[in-house]
């Protein structure tokens, strides 16, 4: 809705973030918007503003909501086993798999972005990219651990990241 009000005034360039992040043109230096990629490293303090950054997103001065959902933020452990905030509805219980982070970008709006991102963390690694191989508007980036606890990451073929 901002980003609709700021067109609408006749803005070319903006960086809209609301916990979710819409872009469209260039920063006030004349670049495309680049927006950090966190790395989904659990933390004593969940809450703790210090993170790492996995990447940097370009955005290449297109429209874009781009919009990271994860495990690593809010979480909680009991009993020694970490509980993502995220709960499969199918369930009712937060997921368990492998997939840390997934990080989304649609060129139709952030609101997008952010549920599919979600949707993403609830379906796991394989269909999340299936999910973003399989619109043209949804690019992705996920990072997951391996068989043997690695961090790894995948982007789909459109998703420009530089480290």
């Amino acid at each position: 809705m901002i980003a609709k009000y700021l067109y609408g005034i006749g803005a070319k360039d903006m960086l809209v973030d609301i916990g979710e992040i819409w872009c469209d043109g260039v920063n006030p230096s004349g670049e495309p918007w680049s927006v950090g990629v966190d790395r989904p490293v659990d933390r004593e303090d969940p809450t703790d503003p210090n993170y790492d950054l996995d990447g940097i997103w370009l955005s290449g001065g297109k429209p874009a909501g781009i919009v990271t959902s994860g495990n690593y933020r809010k979480y909680y452990i009991r009993d020694g086993r970490k509980f993502s905030h995220t709960i499969n509805p199918r369930t009712g219980y937060p997921v368990e798999h492998n997939l840390l982070s997934a990080t989304v970008v649609s060129s139709t709006n952030a609101a997008e972005s952010d549920a599919i991102a979600t949707w993403c963390m609830v379906i796991g690694l394989q269909g999340a990219q299936v999910l973003i191989l399989g619109d043209p508007n949804l690019e992705g980036y996920l990072i997951y651990t391996d068989a043997d606890g690695n961090m790894k990451e995948w982007a789909s073929p459109g998703f420009t990241l530089k480290n």
